[in-house]
């Protein structure tokens, strides 16, 4: 039989407390994961805060204007929410990189803005926006919500959850608000398409 390397003799001699103290890696892992991601819509959050008052007055729809307006409320609960989950884990909020995929969208958005007319057209595009944010929200609480339940955080679960649910509501609204300024935009295009074919 070979020699065993003193790596090998080491794995030999211990007993199945190895394997416990590998199981505490695993689980402080989970626990890191679960809290930068926790860190990572908080300040995706922090950063909407900022934004969505500038989308709201880009928009030209009454209606949108107000499902905009609306959830600047709610982000700021669900932001409200997560400083009361921070102290519950004793996380700090001031150690917190920002969340460079929420800034990106923030940036598109935006860049929406700029490039399009105020009018049905803009508003068509703003929704775009608007929904990939709430669909970063959504997988992330998703995520974060299966987190809290399997690190055994059901309390913690359960307010993740009332906020997935606010994103998912959002992101309905939205939808259901395209339906009728997607309409509106194609009409006017068309409208000024038999314009200049007429002229």
């Amino acid at each position: 039989m070979e020699k065993l390397d003193s790596t090998a003799k080491n794995a030999v001699k211990t007993n199945g407390a190895s394997f416990k103290k590998g199981s505490d890696k695993k689980e402080k892992t989970l626990e890191c994961v679960f809290k930068n991601g926790l860190k990572a819509i908080y300040s995706a959050e922090t950063q909407l805060i900022e934004a969505l008052p500038e989308m709201a007055k880009a928009a030209d729809s009454e209606d949108l204007q107000d499902a905009i307006n609306s959830h600047l409320q709610e982000t700021k609960r669900h932001a409200e929410r997560l400083e009361k989950i921070f102290s519950k884990l004793d996380i700090d909020k001031n150690d917190i990189k920002k969340c460079s995929v929420m800034e990106s969208l923030i940036k598109e958005g935006k860049k929406t803005a700029e490039d399009f007319e105020e009018g049905a057209v803009r508003d068509a595009a703003l929704i775009i926006s608007a929904q990939k944010v709430e669909h970063h929200e959504i997988a992330s609480y998703g995520s974060l919500c299966e987190l809290a339940d399997v690190l055994g955080y059901h309390k913690i679960a359960d307010i993740l959850d009332r906020t997935l649910e606010e994103e998912e509501n959002a992101d309905s609204d939205l939808t259901h608000i395209a339906k009728h300024i997607n309409d509106e935009a194609f009409d006017l295009i068309d409208q000024e398409a038999t314009y200049e074919y007429e002229s």
